[in-house]
C-alpha cells in the first residue's frame, strides 16, 4: 500500500508541475488515441500480426468433446473490448453512425486472422506454386448495420463477431455491439486447456440461457433472441470474399485448408449414428469417437450454414439496387440534381 501510495503522489507531483494546456492535451490524447492518425492501421494489423506468430487452431474431436455448448470452432465469436472516445460522438455525444465502420474492419481482422491466417498462408504457398500470381487476401464486398440502441461517450461496449455463414463466393460474418459485462464467456479458445467452466453463462438481466447442448438438440431450451435483446446496440453483417489476384477462392476451401470444417461431407456418412453395427457372431461393432464426431460435426456445421443464408440472402439482394442510381427517365432526359456541394457546405456550380 505504501508503495502504491508513493506511486500517486509522484505522478501528482508530475502533473503539478505540467502546465495547465499540456495537461489538458495529455487527457485529450488519451481519451482519444483511438482515433489519431495510423492507429487504425496499428488496430488492424496487430492481431494479423499476432496471429502469425500463434499456433494454427483446429478443429479437432478432442476441441469439440471439450466444448460445453456443441458450437464448432468455426462459428465461435471473436470478443473485442473498446469505448467510446470524444472524437467520435455526435451533437448528442453518442457514438456517431460513421464510426461503426471502424470497429467493424478491427473485430473482422481479429476473427479472420485468428481462424484462417495459417491456412491462407498455406493456400496461397499452394497457389503460387500452381502459377497463380498475386496475394491471397480479404477484401470487403459489402456491410449493413442495423442500430438499435445509442452508446454514449466514453461509454465502453464490447465488439462479438463470428462467421455467419458462407456460398460458393462469399464469406458472411455478423457482428454485434454489445454492453460491455452484460455477457460473460465461460472459456476461451485461447487457454482452453486450463479455463474451468461454469454450468451456464453468466448473463446479467437475462433469466435463463441455454445449457450446454448440442446444436443439433430441438428439444433443449434456447435462449430466445428477445431474452438477449437488451445488451445489443447494433448489428451488422459483412460480406467478404478471398481473392488472389483475379482468381477468387471458395471460402469454403480456405476454412478447410485452415482445419475448421470436418473430414467428411455431411452427406457422405457410410454409417448410421444412432445405432451401432451389429456384427455376424451378434456381438456390437460401436464407431470410433473420431468418426462419430467428424460426422456429427458436418452435420452440425452444415445445419448452421443454411440457418445463416436466409440472413445472408437479405444482404445479397441489395446488389441489385447498384443498376438503380438512375431513372429510366434520367438515362434518356439527363439528371436534374438538387444541387452540389463540398465539404465546407459551399455551393459547387457546373
Amino acid at each position: 500500500m505504501k508503495m502504491k501510495g508513493a506511486y500517486y503522489f509522484r505522478l501528482w507531483r508530475l502533473l503539478r508541475r505540467l502546465r495547465a494546456w499540456r495537461f489538458a492535451a495529455l487527457v485529450f490524447t488519451i481519451f482519444n488515441v483511438k482515433c489519431f492518425p495510423f492507429v487504425w492501421h496499428y488496430r488492424f494489423f496487430i492481431p494479423v500480426l499476432t496471429a502469425s506468430l500463434r499456433k494454427p487452431v483446429e478443429q479437432c474431436p478432442a476441441m469439440l468433446r471439450r466444448q460445453t455448448n456443441g458450437v464448432p470452432l468455426v462459428f465461435l465469436p471473436i470478443i473485442t473490448t473498446t469505448r467510446v472516445p470524444l472524437l467520435e460522438g455526435d451533437f448528442n455525444l453518442h457514438k456517431s453512425n460513421s464510426t461503426y465502420f471502424t470497429d467493424l474492419d478491427t473485430s473482422r481482422a481479429h476473427l479472420l486472422a485468428f481462424l484462417c491466417f495459417k491456412g491462407m498462408a498455406k493456400l496461397d504457398k499452394d497457389l503460387r506454386a500452381a502459377g497463380k500470381s498475386g496475394i491471397l487476401t480479404v477484401m470487403l464486398g459489402s456491410t449493413q448495420t442495423s442500430f438499435k440502441r445509442e452508446i454514449p461517450t466514453f461509454h465502453p461496449y464490447e465488439v462479438w463477431s463470428r462467421i455467419l455463414t458462407w456460398d460458393q463466393k462469399w464469406l458472411y460474418i455478423v457482428t454485434h455491439f454489445v454492453q460491455k459485462g452484460k455477457i460473460k464467456p465461460t472459456a476461451s479458445v485461447t487457454n482452453i486447456g486450463g479455463v474451468k467452466r461454469k454450468p451456464k453463462t453468466s448473463v446479467r438481466g437475462v433469466t435463463e440461457i441455454a445449457k450446454s447442448n448440442s446444436l443439433e438438440d430441438e428439444k433443449t431450451p434456447a435462449s430466445s433472441s428477445t431474452d438477449l435483446d437488451s445488451p445489443i446496440f447494433a448489428t451488422a453483417i459483412s460480406k467478404c470474399v478471398f481473392k488472389k489476384g483475379r482468381l477468387t477462392i471458395a471460402p469454403e476451401r480456405v476454412l478447410d485448408i485452415s482445419g475448421l470444417l470436418s473430414k467428411v461431407a455431411p452427406d457422405s456418412s457410410p454409417i448410421d449414428l444412432s445405432y451401432p453395427d451389429v456384427r455376424a457372431n451378434g456381438s456390437t461393432a460401436y464407431h470410433t469417437t473420431e468418426e462419430m464426431c467428424n460426422f456429427q460435426l458436418a452435420k452440425t456445421i452444415e445445419k448452421e450454414r443454411l440457418k445463416g443464408l436466409k440472413y445472408a440472402d437479405l444482404l445479397s439482394g441489395l446488389e441489385e439496387l447498384q443498376g438503380q442510381l438512375l431513372k429510366d427517365e434520367e438515362v434518356s432526359n439527363g439528371v436534374i440534381s438538387l444541387g452540389t456541394f463540398n465539404d465546407y457546405g459551399q455551393h459547387i456550380s457546373h
